[in-house]
């Protein structure tokens, strides 16, 4: 379950942020354009999907705290054989 809140995080963090982008630059065009219309046509556009789905990978980060970190085996960690030569060295 973890993995998949892991992943639903992710997704909505890289659309926010997508979001976020188009947001900002296409008022930073408008800026520059000194185009009144397009700022105003690009926050209808962009901002409350964007803010829905920030407010969604909020939840989905706060759910994730609850879950506790899977383990990770040492094997897994250490899998190539250089490394683990040089560890058994320090050691």
């Amino acid at each position: 379950m973890r993995k998949f809140i892991a992943f639903l995080f992710k997704t909505c963090l890289v659309l926010f942020l997508i979001g976020g982008t188009c947001l900002v630059l296409g008022q930073l065009a408008g800026v520059l354009l000194q185009n009144g219309d397009l700022i105003v046509k690009t926050w209808d556009v962009f901002a409350n999907p964007t803010f829905m789905i920030s407010a969604i990978a909020g939840i989905f980060g706060f759910i994730l705290g609850y879950y506790p970190k899977e383990k990770v085996e040492e094997e897994d960690a250490y899998s190539s054989d250089e490394f683990s030569e040089e560890l058994e060295h320090v050691r």
